[in-house]
Order: structure tokens, then C-alpha cells, then sequence
């Protein structure tokens, strides 16, 4: 756990997220309602804003931190706090964890941006169906970053940065393919994790579901695939990746 944290941290250091940790004034970002951003006039709505989710957990914040610095945009958290994402607006959600409930008419409107360390096709599809359209790899530089959000911002997409960028012409053909078809979302999350080799119990654990849960999940993705083994289950996904 702890070096998990020490990673996170490390990714966003000076180094990399020039966050100015030095002065404890400077680490302090001003509220976004009293900052002045590019083609907002006063308090007006003329901008989208940017929503972090999920709330409340370490990456989200040194993200709302960073964000600040940039002046990309008015930055909130989506907790059910700061209302709900208006037409337009940016939702930057962790890829690890589950997506804030909102009422379904506001999901085509909004752009999703989903950020985690590594991207497989997989991971990219499930997040497709749930209304995806930029996909960000931490491990990517953060110039990056800022360059995919200013985009969406803008109207942009689909966007992806650079390690992500080549799968973007076949997910949607992966998408609407057979195996794109088949797989439920519950079933995309499990085998995206199957292919990195967790087990049912760690799967579980990651899904808040039981072992045995994930155990019929592994069931149905075989029997659906055609496959009898995880050795098989990664060919035949990785034959899919490269497709």
C-alpha cells in the first residue's frame, strides 16, 4: 500500500506535475471561482468546467491541484456537492475505480476522460461502453496531459495520448466486433484483469464481488471465447488486441 502511494506521489512530483510543492502558499490552489480562465468572462458559464472523480482519494486531488496550476479550467469534484456536469463539460475519472451514478440524460453529453497507469484494448472497450471518449496514460508525458484536456475541452474527440493513440482506429471496429459483442461490460472488466494475471480472489477484491462471482464470470468468458484455459484466453485477446 504504502509504495503504491509513493508511486503515486513520485508521478506527480515536480518532476514530472510541476505542482510548486516548496511554499505551502503555492501548494494551496485558489478556488476556482475566484480565478479568471480563457473565454470566461467573470462569474459568467461561457467555459466548461473540468469534474475529478471519484472523490476523496489521493490521485483525484493532486490531479484538482495540478489542474489549478494549468488554468485550464474551472476545477470541481464531482461529489454531489458542485452539481452535476453540464453539456460540454469534462469528466476526468480514475480507471480504477467505478463511475459517480449520474442521471443517464446527462451521460451523452458530457465528455469522459479516464486516466490510468497502461491501457489494453480491453480496458479501453469496457470504458467505450460506459460512454468513454479520451483515454490518458499516466506514463505518458504530462505535457500530454494538458495538451488531451485542453482538447476535449475544446470539443475534441475521440483523444488519446501517445502510448494509447494507436488503438484508437481499432476500438470501435473491436467494439463491433464478435468478441465486442459477447462480453458484457462486468465481463470486459474481468478479463482485462484475467489477461494481467489476478486471480479470481484478487478480481474479486478490485470489483467488490466474491470469488465465486468472479469464477462464473471467468465461466462465461471462456464459454463465449471458446477457450479452455487463461493460457488460451490470453492468445485469443491478444490476437484480438493486434486486430
Amino acid at each position: 500500500m504504502f509504495s503504491r502511494l509513493s508511486k503515486l506521489h513520485k508521478l506527480f512530483s515536480a518532476k514530472r506535475f510541476p505542482l510548486a510543492q516548496n511554499n505551502s502558499t503555492q501548494t494551496k490552489a485558489p478556488q476556482s471561482d475566484q480565478r479568471e480562465y480563457p473565454g470566461e468572462g467573470g462569474n459568467g458559464r461561457k467555459t466548461p468546467w473540468i469534474y475529478l472523480s471519484p472523490a476523496r482519494i489521493i490521485p483525484t486531488e493532486l490531479i484538482r491541484i495540478y489542474l489549478e496550476t494549468q488554468r485550464l479550467a474551472p476545477t470541481k469534484v464531482l461529489d454531489g456537492k458542485n452539481g452535476h456536469p453540464q453539456p460540454n463539460d469534462v469528466v476526468l475519472h480514475n480507471g480504477n475505480h467505478k463511475l459517480t451514478p449520474l442521471k443517464p440524460e446527462r451521460r451523452p453529453v458530457y465528455r469522459l476522460i479516464v486516466y490510468q497507469e497502461g491501457w489494453h484494448i480491453l480496458d479501453m472497450a469496457f470504458w467505450r461502453k460506459n460512454g468513454a471518449c479520451g483515454w490518458l496514460d499516466l506514463q505518458d508525458d504530462p505535457e500530454e496531459f494538458k495538451a488531451l484536456i485542453r482538447e476535449a475541452l475544446n470539443g475534441h474527440t475521440p483523444l488519446a495520448t501517445s502510448s494509447v493513440r494507436p488503438q484508437l482506429p481499432h476500438l470501435e471496429k473491436f467494439v463491433d466486433r464478435q468478441l465486442g459483442k459477447k462480453l458484457t461490460r462486468r465481463e470486459l472488466e474481468v478479463s482485462s484483469r484475467l489477461l494481467k494475471g489476478l486471480t479470481d480472489q484478487e478480481i474479486g477484491k478490485q470489483l467488490g464481488i466474491t470469488a465465486g462471482t468472479t469464477h462464473n464470470h471467468r465461466k462465461a468468458i471462456y464459454r463465449k471465447l471458446g477457450v479452455r484455459s487463461i493460457p488460451q484466453l490470453i492468445l485469443r485477446l491478444r490476437t484480438y488486441d493486434q486486430g
